[in-house]
């Protein structure tokens, strides 16, 4: 791998951090241990069909909740991120798993730099999904591939109520939070990139499993802002949202503390970059072009 500048570089838009809830982000997102020791095994056995030791960037590495079990399991795993606090966070895990500040959209690597690129939960939050894909493509090895993690839930309390947090705010505040079904936009793009590289896509399950939460914690989640869907919303309209709400998830919900179970599955979507001589490779090698 070579590096062709250190530091976080300029980009279109504004960039998300997640350092402001950095000490939460792992109790909050993580994925339960058995699933998480699947989901890595999985993952780097198909990685393995590109390298014997594939060598992974991970975009939007954070706090390492996917990265840490992936290298375990066998990968050399790199990564990007603009938060310093996450990769603090990660770095007091695996302190000597190589990280980069920098955008998604301007990696400072050389091209053939990896055999794969990985980005999970990460597309719906930056500023030119595309760009980003195209900027990942480009470190690419010959024959290399493109990986996008999701987590699928079913019709979950969480989301009925972020629909509902969504109605409120736009009713008190005049505001538009981001749309809760991120995972629909983050498949569009990368389905267009991949078009672009004359590619297809394939999808594979890794694991799925029962998630709870009560909606006193849903409710706690929204007053500590613990998700990006929830920063926009005004201070001065906070207290008079979570007022309203609160019956509504009580009654939801069957009682506050009253668990809800619903599913989620982690998905993995390949795309592979190509090999030389074929279209996928061509358009590759052409945005590296100067």
């Amino acid at each position: 791998m070579l590096l062709l500048g250190g530091g976080e570089r300029a980009s279109r838009g504004l960039v998300q951090s997640f350092d402001r809830v950095a000490d939460q982000y792992d109790a909050t997102r993580g994925l339960p241990p058995a699933v998480s020791a699947r989901v890595s095994a999985e993952m780097a056995a198909q990685l393995r069909a590109f390298a014997p030791i594939p060598r992974v960037l991970e975009v939007g590495i954070g706090t390492g909740r996917i990265a840490v079990p992936l290298e375990r399991a066998g990968a050399k795993v790199f990564g990007i991120d603009v938060a310093p606090q996450m990769l603090a966070q990660l770095r007091a895990k695996s302190p000597d798993l190589p990280v980069v500040r920098a955008v998604a959209d301007g990696l400072p690597f050389a091209r053939e730099s990896f055999d794969a690129a990985l980005f999970v939960h990460i597309l719906h939050l930056v500023p030119d999904a595309g760009a980003a894909l195209r900027a990942a493509a480009s470190c690419l090895r010959p024959r290399g591939v493109l990986l996008l993690g999701l987590t699928d839930y079913g019709e979950s309390a969480r989301r009925t109520v972020t629909r509902w947090i969504g109605e409120l705010t736009r009713e008190l505040a005049g505001i538009e939070l981001p749309s809760p079904d991120w995972n629909t936009t983050t498949r569009a793009a990368f389905r267009a990139v991949a078009a672009e590289l004359g590619s297809t896509v394939t999808a594979t399950a890794l694991a799925s499993w029962d998630e709870s939460r009560t909606g006193r914690q849903i409710l706690d989640g929204l007053r500590g802002r613990l998700y990006s869907s929830f920063w926009r919303i005004p201070e001065a309209v906070m207290p008079e949202l979570v007022r309203r709400l609160t019956p509504r998830v009580e009654e939801f919900c069957g009682g506050l503390d009253q668990p809800i179970s619903s599913e989620a599955t982690f998905v993995l979507e390949a795309c592979p970059v190509g090999a030389p001589g074929n279209r996928a490779e061509a358009v590759r090698s052409a945005r590296l072009e100067p």
